[in-house]
């Protein structure tokens, strides 16, 4: 009999992720279209802001591999080989989330002048259909990403608990996109310069005017939102007819 958790590895699931591969290429077929059109380097950070996205969506596949089966149960090499895994998934995983802050680029490239409308450009909707494109691989790959290692979890913890971790986990990601849109610092700066990271965090926090809390709940309430659409519709479809 196949273990219920086996859906997060079944046909669907391959269906999704090639779904968001194909629209990873469109999204960077249209970027270069209007670097190309432009003669600019316009969207040129795409390619690897879309890598960094796909990096714990990849991750969390490879650990809920090792977890397939109910049955199974790695040996302590591969707990701490899991472990490891978890910990990289959890600096590379937002990333993701990072792709929703991209739309910001839409208007970046057009700016409004008063004597013409930019809107009337087809290059700003090849822009905006782009930025948003790539918003919504950046919130699928995230939540989907985090829906693995859920299912993981639930092989060993409540679901209950499960629910807090994910909340946490969505903070985290919150947290993790500003200090990536804002104070610049990339997945690998944890472990390399943890100390200034938080000091900057620490100073944004206490500034008056800083958007620290505002913004991270923003982003926590639209992963979550997209989390429980994604949950909803998975569980709906995994009922038994």
């Amino acid at each position: 009999m196949r273990d219920k958790h086996d859906r997060i590895l079944n046909k669907r699931f391959i269906a999704l992720a090639f779904t968001l591969l194909l629209m990873t290429l469109c999204c960077l077929g249209i970027a270069a279209y209007l670097r190309a059109k432009s003669g600019s380097n316009m969207y040129a950070f795409l390619d690897w802001d879309m890598f960094l996205a796909w990096v714990p969506f990849l991750i969390s596949t490879m650990i809920a591999l090792i977890f397939r089966r109910k049955a199974v149960r790695p040996g302590w090499m591969g707990m701490m080989l899991t472990g490891l895994l978890g910990l990289i998934w959890l600096f590379f995983l937002p990333n993701a989330a990072y792709l929703f802050t991209e739309m910001l680029h839409a208007f970046r490239y057009f700016i409004a002048q008063p004597e013409s409308a930019f809107w009337f450009e087809m290059d700003f909707w090849y822009s905006l259909t782009l930025t948003f494109g790539v918003a919504i691989v950046g919130l699928m790959l995230s939540i989907c990403s985090i829906r693995q290692i859920e299912h993981v979890l639930q092989r060993f913890v409540h679901r209950f608990v499960c629910w807090i971790i994910v909340g946490f986990v969505l903070l985290l990601s919150g947290v993790g996109v500003y200090i990536g849109r804002f104070n610049r610092w990339n997945s690998w700066d944890i472990v390399s310069r943890p100390g200034q990271i938080v000091i900057d965090l620490m100073h944004d926090f206490s500034s008056a005017s800083g958007l620290l809390v505002e913004f991270v709940t923003l982003i926590f309430v639209i992963q979550a939102f997209a989390y429980v659409i994604i949950s909803l519709i998975s569980s709906r479809t995994d009922t038994p007819r």
